[in-house]
């Protein structure tokens, strides 16, 4: 039986990116972080993403560097919308089949899901609050976000 392994890039190689990555590789992605600041992307260790590649995310050459053609999915997660916004952009012009995701950071942003170069967006301080609310609760239901205005 052949297995086709599956690819992410990730734009970012904060907190987010960087968990977002592992947890990729836990579940059978080959994950590729591509972070601008040299310090941060050497300190991300190689055995739990499959590259970090030191660079901006919204530069095209870049982005052919991480190799794009071959990702089932391409997120920009870095703590600025507007880059996150650019490189699901590119990342539309390159590989139009590729899905995206934006992480946003600010309430308000959410309409930006409706773009057509941005499949999903992901809002880690509302997941955040989501848990929280979870864990507060004693009969362990799922608590929605509520909606932003």
């Amino acid at each position: 039986m052949d297995v086709k392994t599956r690819n992410a890039l990730i734009v970012g190689g904060g907190r987010v990116g960087r968990r977002t990555a592992v947890n990729l590789t836990e579940n059978g992605y080959s994950a590729t972080i591509i972070e601008r600041d040299e310090e941060k992307a050497e300190a991300i260790p190689n055995h739990f993403v499959g590259r970090v590649i030191v660079g901006d995310g919204r530069d095209f050459e870049t982005i052919e560097e991480a190799n794009p053609t071959t990702a089932d999915v391409i997120a920009g997660l870095t703590n600025d919308t507007e880059t996150n916004l650019a490189v699901c952009e590119l990342a539309r012009e390159i590989v139009p089949e590729a899905r995206t995701l934006a992480r946003i950071g600010a309430d308000g942003e959410e309409h930006y899901a409706y773009l057509d170069h941005v499949d999903n967006v992901v809002y880690p301080a509302a997941a955040g609050a989501v848990v929280a609310a979870e864990q507060m609760t004693d009969d362990g239901n799922t608590v929605s976000p509520p909606e932003i205005s």
